[in-house]
């Protein structure tokens, strides 16, 4: 049989851009698509196996290790529980893909025509992840609170993902404006005009320095009347880098 190497390099990229585009809508990472082929570009080196014979073991470590290489170039690292989630998922959502493939090809025998069985593997792939991520995301309760962030402000502009926090109930005394809470390191904050607000949380109370954002999009939903407080800590809640106020409506 002659397999055509160009062919089986589309058809696997287009693979494993569907599995780690289903991972980042599972786990709401929000990356950039060009990340996305990036990591899928990453799986590439999977054809290594098309040439060097492995023994299963070794092919086993082999998949271990390209899909924590492609985890991370897609996703990057955040932390190792971050990371592992990921890999986890990729895993899951490859799983779920082959057990369908078996499946198909064994319940209406495909098997011998090659041309077919991959044609109707690049129709149905991306349908079978579909369905199995609304379906995911009906019964996933850890990610509900969980949410896309867009701050516009003089200077910049921050993307990433925010957790509605039921103990981030900050208000400005002054202005009355609910303050969402974003890691100092990703705002450009040195040209910012910033000004201290007080705040009073439990057992403690200090001053938080704060500025007024041009725009705020939460899920892609513009939300007025924000302030943006800099964070000297970091959150470590699965790879967030920002708290939302839990006062927030519609979210």
């Amino acid at each position: 049989m002659v397999i055509y190497i160009d062919f089986v390099f589309i058809v696997n990229l287009i693979f494993d851009a569907t599995l780690l585009l289903t991972v980042d809508t599972l786990l709401k990472r929000n990356v950039k698509k060009r990340r996305i082929l990036f990591g899928a570009l990453l799986g590439e080196l999977s054809m290594v196996t098309l040439f060097v014979n492995m023994s299963s073991c070794a092919n086993f470590i082999f998949k271990i290790i390209l899909s924590l290489i492609m985890s991370i170039g897609t996703f990057s690292f955040v932390d190792l529980k971050y990371t592992i989630m990921n890999t986890a998922y990729l895993y899951l959502s490859g799983i779920i893909l082959g057990g369908f493939e078996y499946y198909l090809f064994n319940e209406f025998q495909l098997e011998s025509d090659l041309s077919l069985k991959y044609l109707v593997l690049l129709v149905l792939s991306p349908i079978v992840l579909f369905v199995y991520c609304y379906l995911s995301k009906k019964i996933k309760n850890d990610y509900n609170n969980l949410h896309s962030l867009k701050i516009v402000y003089d200077g910049g502009t921050f993307t990433g993902t925010g957790f509605l926090d039921s103990g981030n109930k900050l208000i400005c005394p002054i202005t009355g404006k609910k303050i969402i809470l974003v890691e100092k390191e990703y705002i450009l904050y040195h040209k910012l005009k910033l000004y201290p607000v007080p705040y009073n949380a439990l057992n403690h109370h200090g001053l938080i320095y704060c500025f007024s954002p041009e725009k705020v999009y939460i899920d892609e939903k513009e939300f007025m009347g924000i302030l943006v407080g800099l964070s000297e800590k970091k959150f470590n809640i699965d790879g967030c880098n920002a708290l939302l106020n839990a006062r927030m409506e519609n979210l």
